[in-house]
């Protein structure tokens, strides 16, 4: 077997001999290696992970981990596989898919309050399957499409007057946190869509376009302290560098400063060695003028501090199922998920939501939090 196209997906090729190889087992098949060891990285985890020869032989692949795949894995009626661990964390059901975005186009209006609007009401989102999403990149007019990845493709397809129809294509079976930031990701585009004139969209560079609406799905990761789609988002070699950009801009000039760069920047693109071009913009006025403005930007406000306890904010119905908002992050029974308190963070187990409380699971300890009476 011709192995060329595996050494293109394991990131490194070595010989082991003796008894250290014979201490290796195979994280693929749990065999003991005793000769030749690939490693191969878990691109959920950014782990290297040993792989024996016959498995590095395999040509199945997890769509999401990329790693290869032997035993007790799902393969989707489109082709793509899943490993166990990542087929038992992938959003089956269509219908959840689709209240997860919901929810997440909520929290980005939350979250980012002080800053942008994402549009909600004219949007229209989709799961579709791999075949479905490679053929929207090969439609004619898909040039104009505001985005198309892996993952996801927006349109935003104008209207009467200056309104928008976006559409959102979104790709089946991903992890929960990776369907919310690549969701993120894309109401960012519907955002450009509504907010960029054809002209600053016709100037910017197109990895800096992908690498704002990563910055944003990273800003909106680390809002959820979820560590590993921070670590994915800033690995990914995508937008080919411009998410570390602009993530270097925010945290020096503010995230308003790249927005307004988003916006009328005289730039289509920053380095990290001229990041202070960030704050020259074109005047926006009615008339039309350019001029360069060197904007003095005050340092962005410290986001307000986490409770230094844990607080059931509120209650939410939707159709037959119930949220609940603990501090800042939002759980459906059965659910985890990371929560900040003070200065550090929590994991909680959402057991339960009651008509007027959420039982919980925190260190092992259940405890009832009860909405506050205004």
């Amino acid at each position: 077997m011709n192995l060329k196209p595996l050494l293109a997906g394991l990131l490194v090729w070595m010989l082991a001999f003796g008894a250290a190889a014979q201490q290796l087992k195979c994280d693929i098949c749990g065999e003991t290696i005793s000769a030749r060891v690939f490693l191969a990285e878990d691109h959920v985890t950014n782990e290297r992970k040993n792989v024996c020869q016959d498995c590095a032989k395999l040509e199945d692949r997890c769509f999401v981990c990329l790693l290869p795949v032997k035993e007790g894995y799902k393969k989707l009626a489109d082709g793509r596989c899943l490993c166990a661990r990542d087929a038992a964390e992938a959003v089956e059901s269509e219908i959840q898919a689709k209240e997860i975005c919901h929810d997440v186009a909520d929290n980005l209006n939350r979250v980012f309050s002080r800053f942008m609007t994402f549009p909600t009401d004219n949007v229209n989102v989709s799961i579709v399957d791999k075949f479905h999403l490679e053929n929207l990149f090969h439609a004619p007019g898909s040039e104009s499409s505001s985005c198309s990845s892996v993952y996801g493709a927006t349109a935003s397809n104008p209207v009467r007057g200056d309104k928008y129809i976006h559409t959102i294509d979104l790709l089946s079976n991903l992890r929960r946190t990776r369907l919310m930031a690549v969701c993120a990701h894309e109401y960012t585009h519907a955002w450009m869509g509504e907010n960029l004139s054809k002209k600053r969209k016709a100037l910017l560079d197109r990895d800096t376009v992908e690498g704002f609406c990563e910055l944003v799905a990273y800003k909106f990761m680390e809002n959820r302290q979820e560590d590993i789609e921070m670590k994915a988002i800033r690995h990914n070699t995508y937008t080919q560098g411009q998410v570390d950009v602009l993530i270097a801009a925010d945290a020096q000039f503010g995230f308003n400063t790249v927005i307004e760069w988003m916006k009328f920047g005289e730039d289509g693109k920053l380095d990290l060695e001229h990041l202070g071009r960030v704050r020259v913009v074109q005047d926006g006025g009615a008339a039309g003028s350019a001029r360069n403005v060197a904007w003095e930007v005050a340092p962005s406000a410290p986001p307000p501090p986490a409770p230094d306890t844990l607080m059931l904010k509120g209650i939410s119905d939707r159709g037959n199922r119930r949220f609940a908002l603990i501090n800042d992050a939002t759980f459906e029974p059965k659910e985890r998920g990371k929560v900040r308190i003070g200065s550090t963070n929590v994991l909680v187990i959402c057991l339960e939501i009651r008509e007027k409380s959420a039982l919980i699971q925190v260190n092992g300890e259940k405890q009832e939090l009860f909405l506050r009476v205004k």
